[in-house]
């Protein structure tokens, strides 16, 4: 993965220009110097190469400033410098070296990886407990044995609902720190499942309304995905749903 992201980085900067610096500040001056004089760009190939630039440049960043969310420190400009020494094939270290480092590098970043996990992990259960509690105090909630938080908006009307029931739905679904990781109203086309395929929150919360009827779920981790991370979906998260039942039909 490594390699490929540095191969990747090093082909992208040898379509544009790259400072020759060493020096943070004098790279800085270049860049703003090399910038100023391109403000007036002289043909479409040009516009595509700072375009790329730019593009290369914020995804350096972001990757810098992920690592460094790890506890990983990495120097841009020592980046940089190996990357216009590579391209001018006057590398300061064997090649065996660089796989070693960058294996090393990589075994690091996993490690720092698993140990950022579970923080988030238990960060993500404390979140999860308070936002229960305060969603617990809002006017008509209710809240089953399992630990299962609802309103009922809309109760709905027709057949009760089974676990063999193929549910047609609109839905939204969010983490408590407001993030929405799903919604198929901005899709503009409902979903359409059966209920003993969905998560454990669902089977239960879509029960206490019928064909037509709105409900909001609040469902703890342990009825939705536990410590797994999918799809946008922090492990030991907390979700919200707001789902509305547009059809029910029962097999």
């Amino acid at each position: 993965m490594i390699f490929f992201r540095l191969k990747r980085i090093i082909l992208l900067f040898f379509l544009f220009y790259i400072p020759t610096s060493y020096s943070e500040q004098q790279s800085n001056n270049q860049i703003k110097t090399y910038v100023e004089n391109k403000k007036i760009f002289k043909n479409e190939n040009e516009k595509v190469g700072y375009a790329l630039g730019v593009s290369l440049g914020n995804y350096v960043n972001q990757s810098f400033e992920k690592q460094q969310k790890l506890g990983i420190q990495l120097d841009k400009y020592s980046l940089l410098s190996g990357i216009q020494d590579a391209i001018s094939n006057n590398l300061q270290l064997s090649n065996q070296e660089i796989s070693e480092i960058l294996e090393k590098l990589e075994k690091k970043i996993k490690d720092a990886t698993k140990i950022q996990i579970k923080k988030d992990e238990k960060e993500n259960l404390i979140q999860g407990k308070i936002y229960m509690q305060k969603f617990s105090e809002m006017q008509g909630v209710h809240k089953t044995q399992s630990g299962l938080m609802y309103i009922i908006e809309k109760p709905g009307e027709g057949e009760e609902i089974t676990e063999n029931t193929e549910i047609t739905v609109h839905y939204k679904g969010y983490l408590t720190n407001g993030f929405e990781f799903d919604n198929s109203y901005n899709r503009g086309k409902p979903v359409v499942f059966m209920l003993k395929d969905v998560i454990l929150g669902w089977q239960e919360g879509l029960k206490y309304i019928k064909k037509g009827g709105k409900i909001k779920l609040v469902i703890p981790p342990y009825l939705a995905y536990g410590n797994m991370s999918l799809n946008g979906i922090p492990g030991n998260s907390t979700l919200t749903f707001e789902i509305d039942l547009i059809d029910a039909k029962n097999n």
